[in-house]
């Protein structure tokens, strides 16, 4: 007798960030007829037409929260974690970001294989999607890390500590979702730490449950992540540094010249209930908005996806290449 799936349920913060939501929503939906999954977006006050959009896709539940500003980032990526943790359904819960998107149809069968190795496993995923020599890598962090330290001396940055490459990183982390709720844990700062993936690993390692990697190169053949990737559209979120800025920007104007994105961009039949594969669970009505006096048909939503203008004039002939972490 065959083992019935277990529910994962997907959470996602969100905002004014279309684009990137639209595509990563397609590529879940594209990509996952073989999983058993809940699929929740928390809107952090989007006035954008980013809402519009959400409110037309049927299979998502969402939690509109239009009190929060853009200047309460980054705690309110953690406490829209800390929302659909609340109100998930699933036997697991999978955080992540709306600039990661799926290209794989086995795309979470390392994450199951590693969260079931044993019960004292909570949580899995995999580093940074850098896929660079591990030499260089590690020279590079180092540098980093003595000239921040160095700057938080004499008060010109932040206070930094030295992180260890030992916990999924929370733009696609797989968690137990029982157990955050039994130790109730939160993905926001505790005790002096910088709160998403590090603080949830954190609490998990004192209560003594263990948070297995797998290695970055099987995430990559899973997902593609921008990082950072609302600076490439969002003139509010760009970065301080600009080379992290151009190379974020270099990250897009590629991934929207491949043909897997190209794809999702003019498919809005994934939006809509109809040919559903049994992957996802579609939302019930009364639960997929805070606000449903002001859902917007999908009749009046323009479903193909635009590019910003400044991606608008991008040239063909390379659309074929092989899309790379860096």
């Amino acid at each position: 007798m065959t083992a019935a799936k277990p529910r994962i349920s997907i959470c996602i913060p969100h905002w004014q960030a279309q684009l990137y939501m639209t595509l990563c929503l397609r590529s879940i939906r594209k990509h996952s007829a073989k999983y058993d999954l809940e699929v929740i977006v928390v809107d952090n006050g989007s006035c954008d037409g980013s809402l519009a959009y959400l409110h037309s896709v049927p299979w998502i539940r969402l939690i509109e929260r239009p009190e929060e500003k853009p200047t309460n980032w980054p705690l309110n990526v953690f406490t829209a974690w800390d929302r659909g943790l609340q109100v998930a359904t699933g036997e697991y819960y999978l955080t992540m970001h709306s600039d990661v998107f799926v290209k794989s149809y086995d795309w979470l069968d390392p994450f199951l294989r590693e969260i079931s190795a044993g019960p004292a496993v909570a949580a899995t995923g995999s580093w940074k999607l850098e896929l660079e020599n591990p030499v260089y890598a590690w020279q590079k962090r180092a540098v980093g890390y003595v000239v921040g330290k160095a700057k938080s001396l004499i008060g010109r940055g932040k206070r930094l500590e030295w992180q260890q490459q030992n916990y999924p990183r929370d733009y696609c982390a797989l968690y137990c979702r029982q157990v955050l709720l039994d130790h109730q844990l939160t993905f926001c700062p505790v005790n002096g730490s910088t709160g998403g993936g590090l603080s949830i690993a954190r609490q998990l390692w004192d209560a003594g449950y263990a948070t297995p990697l797998f290695p970055v190169r099987e995430m990559a053949s899973c997902v593609y992540h921008i990082a950072h990737g609302t600076a490439a559209i969002a003139p509010e979120k760009r970065l301080n540094h600009a080379h992290k800025q151009k190379q974020t920007e270099s990250k897009l104007t590629r991934l929207l010249q491949a043909d897997w994105i190209r794809a999702l961009q003019i498919d809005w039949t994934l939006d809509e209930v109809e040919g559903q594969g049994p992957g996802i669970t579609r939302a019930e009505p009364s639960t997929r908005t805070a606000t449903t006096s002001n859902r917007t048909s999908s009749r009046v939503v323009d479903k193909v996806v635009e590019m910003p203008d400044k991606f608008g004039n991008l040239e063909t002939s390379g659309k074929n290449q092989t899309l790379t972490h860096f």
